[in-house]
């Protein structure tokens, strides 16, 4: 099979994956466990079902659910994202590949062949992005720089 539409049915299926599983999956999971424990815990239970209707039941359940997952979600961030990092970066040979020219840059170690590759493959990024923010930041970046030379 031609390398482009391999890439092209890889990138496709990465993007059906993440749609489902992210946020179609996470929609239809939430509302089924909404009506799972109304069905069970709320109709089954005397007294509480003539009281607390479906719509009121959703009320409740997103005023304590929501406030809850804020906090795990904050907590995880705060304490597990550098975890779940450091383990993707030790599988990320790109990261690993520029970071290790970017040593080598610094050390004065690089060849001009390789700066080509590596300029090559980061323009080859570049072109995929929106940009806008990039070229605001380098813009400001630029004025920043002009502003402290004026200075000296």
């Amino acid at each position: 099979m031609n390398v482009i539409v391999s890439k092209y049915i890889r990138r496709r299926w990465l993007d059906f994956r993440n749609g489902h599983s992210i946020y179609l999956v996470f929609l239809l999971n939430l509302v089924n466990f909404i009506l799972i424990v109304y069905n069970f815990a709320i109709i089954k239970v005397p007294g509480v079902s003539g009281i607390l209707t479906l719509p009121v039941f959703v009320l409740l359940f997103f005023l304590i659910y929501i406030p809850t997952s804020i906090l795990i979600g904050y907590w995880h961030r705060r304490n597990q994202y550098a975890v779940e990092n450091e383990a993707l970066l030790q599988e990320n040979w790109i990261w690993a590949w520029i970071m290790q020219y970017e040593i080598r840059l610094i050390k004065g170690k690089t060849n001009p062949k390789e700066d080509e590759v590596i300029l090559d493959y980061l323009n080859s990024i570049l072109k995929r992005t929106k940009k806008e923010d990039l070229l605001k930041l380098k813009s400001e970046v630029e004025d920043a720089t002009h502003k402290n030379i004026s200075k000296d």
